[in-house]
């Protein structure tokens, strides 16, 4: 779902979804919006900090990624800087929190190269975090790491908030083995930027969306 998608609450001054959780009872009112524009119910949330996902990746031995260009960007605001080379490689935490971060270079020249891959949007780096997810579940979902599963799960639920139990955690693990990561998809909400009283939104295609939830969930 694109951080700048615009949402229906009247309470916000900028109501785009990344910034609901947070808003007052942010928790809940992210499951309350998201299934109100979906059309379908959201049981479960979970919420985690980048230094968590630092944390999961290294437990894992890093992921292999074929970055597909340099990457190269600093924001001194944020504390974020990512430097990156093109080429297949292994990434710790820290180089996947990069690559999952990465949008744009500094500056408004776009090499050929770069476009082919980036062009500033959030679509673009959705497109590269898909692809990350997909890369871990294949790469890891095998003995060796079904095997580390209660250290992660074990460094997980001492930083993460969600509505997830641990007993049902365990339970679903139970068929970990036996799951296959070419069964796994991911999609991206439909839908296009267009500038509103001089802010810039993703605006939801509802009738592409709801084909999509029709047809998977």
């Amino acid at each position: 779902i694109p951080r700048d998608t615009r949402v229906a609450l009247n309470q916000m001054k900028i109501p785009k979804i990344n910034a609901l959780y947070v808003q007052k009872n942010g928790r809940k009112l992210i499951v309350e919006t998201l299934s109100q524009m979906l059309g379908t119910k959201i049981d479960y949330y979970v919420y985690f900090n980048i230094k968590t996902f630092r944390e999961i990746i290294d437990a894992l031995d890093g992921v292999y990624i074929d970055v597909p260009v340099d990457m190269h960007y600093d924001d001194p605001l944020q504390d974020l800087h990512i430097h990156l080379s093109k080429g297949y490689q292994l990434l710790d935490g820290n180089k996947a929190e990069q690559y999952l971060r990465f949008r744009h270079p500094n500056g408004t020249q776009y090499s050929q190269e770069m476009l082919k891959y980036y062009n500033g949007s959030d679509l673009n780096r959705i497109n590269a975090q898909q692809n990350f997810l997909k890369e871990l579940v294949k790469q890891k979902a095998n003995v060796k790491y079904i095997s580390k599963i209660d250290d992660i799960v074990s460094l997980v639920f001492e930083n993460i908030d969600t509505n997830i139990t641990l007993s049902e955690v365990l339970k679903i693990l139970k068929s970990a083995s036996s799951f296959k990561p070419e069964s796994m998809n991911t999609y991206t909400l439909p839908g296009e930027s267009r500038q509103i009283e001089g802010i810039w939104y993703f605006i939801y295609d509802k009738t592409q969306g709801d084909i999509i939830i029709k047809e998977n969930f």
